[in-house]
């Protein structure tokens, strides 16, 4: 079985991949075979791993994260010849074993602030003329950005779909409040993920605790560490 993983590394956040790609071979569905996607501005860059390059211009805050589900349809044919996909900010590490447990259709996993049960609606985009627009109602568990994915037909369906509404908004000048992550929850609303699973798998290092073992986390960051780590 092929696993590809996805990462987006403009600027200094590319020197976050090789951490995250070693900790993926120790811990992250072990037994299969990686094959690492990522797209960033430095074609220069020493991976370590097996990586599919594509070359991307830095966008700045938030087109570098607004416009992933673009990016990942630009390598549509490589992502099809996967049994899985996984998408994982590159600035996350895996610290426990991660096994078929993630192995399903739609992946999401909840949002590691809004896991109780008072909070699960979290904060999705709320003006109706954005593509986005989802009512509290319609959310079952808000889920982060920051770690999903499935099959490739199903994962790069949501890409698609999520890369045309961000073009509808783009066209009315309208940026989703928390950027992609509102159009995956938008999404999420229409088309239930098959396995969504708690925000261990997406865990603040040290800014607050989950009560939730935990697998994957999203690690600490100083701007300054971005600007020249």
């Amino acid at each position: 079985m092929r696993i590809g993983i996805l990462n987006i590394a403009t600027n200094n956040y590319k020197l976050f991949l090789n951490d995250l790609h070693d900790s993926i071979e120790k811990y992250f569905l072990t037994e299969y075979e990686k094959k690492y996607f990522v797209w960033s501005d430095d074609e220069s860059f020493n991976f370590k791993h097996n990586v599919h390059h594509t070359k991307i211009d830095a966008q700045g805050y938030p087109g570098d994260t607004l416009f992933r589900y673009h990016y990942f349809l630009m390598a549509k044919k490589e992502l099809l010849e996967c049994d899985y996909i996984f998408y994982l900010d590159a600035d996350m590490r895996i610290v426990d074993y991660v096994k078929e447990e993630v192995l399903t259709e739609l992946l999401g996993v909840q949002h590691p602030g809004f896991w109780e049960e008072t909070k699960k609606t979290g904060t999705p985009e709320s003006r109706i003329e954005s593509t986005a627009y989802v009512n509290t109602s319609d959310i079952t568990q808000y889920c982060c950005g920051g770690f999903n994915g499935g099959t490739p037909k199903s994962f790069l369906k949501m890409s698609e779909t999520i890369a045309k509404n961000i073009n509808i908004d783009a066209e009315k000048e309208i940026i989703a409040v928390w950027h992609d992550e509102s159009h995956l929850n938008k999404y999420f609303s229409e088309n239930p993920p098959t396995k969504v699973l708690d925000c261990g798998y997406c865990a603040p290092e040290s800014a607050w605790s989950v009560p939730f073992q935990n697998k994957i986390l999203a690690l600490d960051k100083s701007a300054d560490e971005l600007k020249g780590r």
